[in-house]
């Protein structure tokens, strides 16, 4: 074969190849605007003010992975005086570990319900790093604060007040819509999702879909400018491994070439290279796509071609900058805790003890990755066993509910966009979505980066009009999905 047969094929696959990256591009979302004729007209900023008063007074039982209860009863009593029925299911034993259930029946309860959820329990806060007291409900202007105020009462209240809203305007539904407050998400949801899953799996039947949390809305971050509503439907798995080696004890100044704490520290240095890879699933890569309707060129041509292999490594070192982007792309590793058991500076200790958190991504198999740590860590002499194994979890991006809830959210913000979202961290969803239920996470409402840092955080807090926001959104995706299931009818 000649040169010029050669410099032609070469030519003739560079050309395909530049057609292909010119032409080929990832799939986005494909959201529903709002089409229902008759939606009542409703004030939701008297509204929301009223949400806000419920929201202080949530805030102040402070339901630190405990006293659900005490929480349940507080929603319970609300719903009473809505004139609607509510039960508070308790954990056996432990009748301080409460969840709460109501529903609005619907004409075919037999399928396709949905169920508003969130959770009753918060984490820890510690008030010397507060400027106001973090279970006081304070508000200043229209900003109330608190432990839970975004993780997640508010959208609990935001939900209550959706479910308020189509059982007082007496909403025609083709389908059955449940508000459910649970406890213990913070914990791995022992004494509440997994438990009603297990002992009260008949609260589900008919039910398909979940609106949950899990994604927030966004303003001015990735982009500045933007306003994005990230709908979650993935959510990475976990894998918590415990860790122990042991090794004869000696004197700090004569340090043999492997002891207990060398050891450990060598073998956590391989195991971190297991998230060094980068990975664009189908669910990543449309979540950049639809980052690239808000960018102008040439960064929307990259991202509507993340998998593109070679605009994936100029895509590569921006995700690799940015923390978040790398939880969406890589099972990550973070060590969480090491203990050698110091018993002076000058004494090698003859055990030492660990604990690492690997967040997975859907698809991947927690049991192999934790055998491939354990086979790693009989290198270095370290034990390794399993705490808990749980596989990542992705509900369908094309679903009715997913769509219909991406349009109305940027009909009610206009120049908003709605994007799919994969979640590092884990929610009762991953439970849900394991019995079959298609679960999406959202707090319907538009978040700074310091409103999001508040979430486990300090100084969490929400405003009142994020609480319109999000009870308007809730309401209207409710009406519009009972609009097409009835159409489907």
């Amino acid at each position: 074969m000649s040169l010029r047969k050669i410099g032609f094929g070469i030519l003739g696959l560079l050309g395909i190849f530049l057609l292909y990256t010119v032409f080929i591009t990832e799939r986005g979302i494909h959201p529903i605007p709002p089409k229902a004729g008759e939606i009542p007209n409703i004030d939701y900023g008297t509204l929301s003010e009223q949400a806000a008063k419920d929201l202080q007074s949530y805030i102040r039982i402070a339901t630190v992975r405990g006293r659900e209860k005490e929480g349940a009863l507080f929603l319970k009593s609300i719903l009473d005086k809505r004139g609607i029925s509510s039960r508070v299911i308790e954990f056996p034993g432990k009748p301080d570990r409460a969840s709460l259930v109501a529903e609005i029946k619907g004409k075919d309860r037999t399928k396709g319900g949905l169920i508003l959820t969130s959770h009753i329990d918060v984490v820890e806060a510690d008030p010397k790093e507060w400027t106001e007291p973090p279970f006081a409900g304070v508000r200043k202007g229209e900003r109330i604060y608190g432990r839970g105020a975004v993780d997640v009462k508010g959208l609990g209240i935001m939900q209550l007040y959706a479910f308020f809203l189509v059982h007082e305007k007496k909403i025609p539904l083709t389908n059955n819509l449940m508000f459910l407050a649970l406890a213990d998400e913070e914990s791995r949801s022992l004494h509440g999702a997994r438990f009603l899953i297990q002992k009260h799996r008949e609260l589900f039947n008919g039910y398909e879909y979940v609106l949950n949390e899990g994604g927030t809305g966004t303003r001015d971050i990735a982009i500045k400018g933007s306003k994005i509503f990230n709908i979650q439907h993935a959510e990475k798995g976990a894998v918590w491994l415990d860790l122990k080696t042991k090794a004869d004890p000696g004197h700090g100044s004569t340090p043999p070439l492997k002891y207990a704490a060398k050891s450990m520290v060598d073998f956590l240095e391989e195991v971190q290279k297991l998230g060094d890879k980068t990975t664009i699933g189908e669910e990543t890569a449309a979540f950049f796509f639809s980052l690239g309707d808000l960018s102008s060129f040439p960064n929307s041509f990259v991202l509507k071609r993340s998998r593109n292999p070679v605009l994936f490594l100029i895509l590569k070192g921006v995700i690799q900058s940015n923390r978040h982007l790398r939880a969406m792309t890589r099972n990550t590793v973070s060590i969480t805790g090491i203990d050698s058991h110091q018993a002076g500076i000058n004494v090698i200790t003859s055990e030492t003890t660990g604990s690492v958190d690997m967040r997975i991504l859907p698809g991947q198999d927690e049991k192999k990755i934790f055998q491939e740590v354990k086979t790693l860590g009989e290198k270095y002499d370290v034990e390794v066993s399993a705490r808990h194994l749980e596989p990542g979890t992705i509900s369908p991006m094309d679903s009715p509910l997913f769509r219909i809830l991406a349009g109305v959210a940027m009909s009610v913000e206009p120049g908003s966009v709605a994007v799919p979202f994969l979640s590092p961290g884990t929610t009762d969803s991953s439970y849900m979505r394991a019995i079959g239920l298609k679960c999406y996470g959202l707090i319907p409402a538009l978040l700074t980066s310091e409103e999001i840092d508040g979430i486990h955080g300090k100084n969490e807090s929400m405003t009142v009009t994020q609480l319109k926001m999000g009870i308007e959104i809730l309401f209207k995706t409710v009406i519009e999905y009972n609009q097409v299931e009835k159409e489907k009818h």
